[in-house]
């Protein structure tokens, strides 16, 4: 397995650049990682799948295929150092809710969301090869599954929590990986430093947050100042025109018994106008009662009489006087 011990790590792709911002990795952890990789390097510049698992000391199983194959996204059957240095950042960083979705999505062969009975068998084939897993199936019998016979994630977590083992060898496999690396420590501490920043950056996202809604209290504050500033001038110059300029400035202490209140004033007014409307009301039924006719036609210029009309008149009004003279008293 001695392969190339050369420190010159390769030029980087764009997945290798993208898990090295991730990672914070540094010149150093780079020539590390390149090393624990060309110790298995057939100089081939990849390592395959038996060499994968050579380099974090694990037998080949099932388990591990899923693994490699998860990393191995070109399925090239190889890793070159991209992919190696991509596949610890994704596994190694996993918590142990994410590790349990894996192992239960590695297991649902069907991906129907339940891993059924047969599917459970072969899960513990695989987990515990060369080992008794008779203990094991004995006590899953004892588990309930709802009676459907299916686990879901749920019960999945449940199972867990009641048979810590069943699932160790893949949490062995994420530490082996771990440890023939950069080491244990080195990745709790990146983990407890990418926890952090996540931390904080949500904790900045609220306090933005906060401060857009304190930035629309404060235009709601700014905007009630203008309408009491816009108030008070009004009620000044109102003040001025009721008390004169030389009142206004001699006397200022007199000012605010001529200052209205707008909204006193407002209802002033629609109280006047309601009272002239029933002002108008009650005198409507009173001219009715009175019986006054009002001349509503309009009389033109009398049209001027001609030389005739005026002469037959006269005639007219002689012979009604000569009529009337008898009846008279002297």
């Amino acid at each position: 397995m001695g392969g190339m011990l050369s420190n010159q790590v390769p030029v980087s792709d764009e997945r290798m650049q993208q898990m090295i911002k991730k990672l914070k990795l540094t010149a150093k952890d780079l020539s590390v990682l390149y090393g624990k990789f060309s110790r298995y390097d057939k100089e081939s510049g990849t390592i395959d799948r038996t060499e994968f698992y050579a380099s974090i000391d694990e037998k080949h199983s099932q388990f591990g295929d899923a693994i490699f194959a998860l990393i191995d996204e070109d399925n090239s059957g190889v890793l070159d150092f991209s992919e190696y240095v991509e596949a610890l950042g994704k596994f190694c960083l996993l918590n142990k809710e994410d590790m349990l979705k894996f192992c239960f999505n590695v297991f649902d062969d069907d991906k129907n969301g339940t891993i059924e009975g047969e599917e459970l068998t072969n899960l513990l084939e695989i987990l515990h090869e060369d080992e008794q897993t008779s203990n094991m199936k004995q006590a899953l019998k004892t588990f309930d599954f709802n009676g459907d016979g299916k686990i879901d994630f749920a019960e999945f977590k449940q199972l867990n929590s009641q048979f810590p083992s069943l699932l160790y060898p893949a949490f062995r496999i994420q530490q082996n990986m771990k440890i023939f690396t950069l080491g244990e420590k080195w990745w709790q501490r990146k983990i407890e430093e990418l926890t952090s920043e996540h931390t904080e950056k949500l904790a900045q996202q609220a306090a933005v947050g906060n401060v857009e809604d304190t930035s629309d209290e404060a235009q709601r504050a700014r905007k009630g100042e203008m309408e009491r500033t816009a108030k008070q001038k009004r009620q000044q110059q109102a003040s001025r025109m009721r008390l004169g300029c030389l009142y206004y400035t001699c006397c200022p202490c007199r000012r605010n018994y001529f200052i209205e209140d707008e909204e006193s004033s407002n209802s002033d007014s629609d109280s006047d106008e309601e009272g002239s409307r029933r002002k108008q009301k009650t005198a409507a039924p009173k001219g009715k009662k009175s019986g006054k006719k009002q001349n509503i036609v309009s009389v033109g210029p009398r049209k001027p009489l001609s030389q005739e009309e005026r002469l037959e008149r006269a005639r007219k009004r002689r012979l009604r006087d000569m009529q009337d003279r008898p009846t008279r008293k002297d």
